[in-house]
C-alpha cells in the first residue's frame, strides 16, 4: 500500500528522535482530569504477505510518540489498537494505532 510503512522498521527516525520521544511521552492507562488534549495521532503498518513479518504494538507506539513529541505531547491516552485485511490495497494485514495527544502537569 503507497505511504504506508512495512513491518518493524525504523528507518525514518532518527536514533535522537527514538530516544527523546520514548523518554519524554509516556502512555496512560487513563486520562488524568488535569490534562489537556492537542488531538489525536496515528500510525499505520503494512503486513506486506502472509509470511513477513507483522508490525508489533510497539512499533506502533514509537511512530505515535515520536509524532506527539514533534507536536509538543507529553503523554499518549485512549489508546487503541486495530488490524484489519487489506489484501486489495497491496497488503496482507493493516495494523493501526490511534491515541489522545495530551499535555499532563
Amino acid at each position: 500500500m503507497p505511504g504506508v510503512l512495512e513491518g518493524n522498521d525504523l528507518s525514518h527516525l532518527s536514533l535522537r528522535d527514538k530516544r527523546m520521544s520514548d523518554k519524554k511521552v509516556k502512555v496512560l492507562e487513563s486520562t488524568p482530569s488535569q490534562s489537556q488534549v492537542l488531538g489525536q495521532v496515528s500510525s499505520q503498518r503494512c503486513q506486506s504477505t502472509a509470511f513477513s513479518e507483522a508490525p508489533l504494538e510497539k512499533t506502533l507506539l514509537v511512530d505515535m510518540k515520536a509524532e506527539a513529541y514533534r507536536l509538543g505531547a507529553n503523554a499518549l491516552g485512549a489508546v487503541t489498537l486495530t488490524q484489519r485485511g487489506a489484501v486489495g490495497e497491496g497488503c496482507w494485514n493493516i495494523f493501526t494505532a490511534s491515541a489522545d495527544m495530551l499535555v499532563v502537569e
